[in-house]
């Protein structure tokens, strides 16, 4: 009985630093496959010859992305599409850190894209802009450059720090 106590009141105790495991392990998770989705839609671009764009609502905290066959920059019914893509839970657009990395603003939804979306063209090339995430207690920036639509990732703790 004293052992079930003993053990009870250790797993009480670790409990607390398990949840900030789960929301960092959830966090990254989140990451890739945004990711990958960025990677996945340039190529689309490229294969189909048609711009593809990835849209984010941050009050939601969801993002969409399809083909723009039309070009008229939104969904269409009959465009192929990927999404809504929901974030996990306890994860938001947004950071903690005082500013973005190489001291930019952060944008107080946590998306630099002009109006919230990332435009793909056929060629491979995009708008540049940064997307922040955050969990309760960490933050990270997936900063895409407009030439080669390479993703650069930065953590921040105390301050940012380039992951490549």
């Amino acid at each position: 009985m004293i052992v079930l106590i003993i053990v009870s009141v250790l797993a009480a105790l670790a409990l607390p630093g398990l949840s900030g495991f789960s929301s960092k392990k959830d966090l990254w998770a989140q990451a890739d496959e945004l990711t990958g989705l960025i990677a996945q839609v340039r190529m689309n671009a490229m294969n189909d010859g048609k711009p593809w764009r990835i849209v984010f609502s941050p009050p939601q905290r969801t993002y969409v992305s399809f083909c723009d066959a039309n070009g008229n920059m939104q969904p269409d019914p009959g465009e192929q599409s990927i999404g809504p893509v929901s974030l996990r839970r306890g994860l938001c657009f947004g950071s903690h850190a005082p500013h973005g990395p190489n001291n930019t603003k952060i944008p107080d939804d946590g998306i630099s894209f002009v109006n919230e979306r990332v435009s793909f063209s056929p060629l491979g090339t995009c708008n540049a802009g940064t997307i922040y995430l955050c969990s309760e207690r960490e933050s990270l920036a997936l900063r895409i450059l407009p030439a080669s639509g390479t993703i650069q990732r930065y953590s921040f703790e105390e301050e940012w720090r380039n992951l490549q």
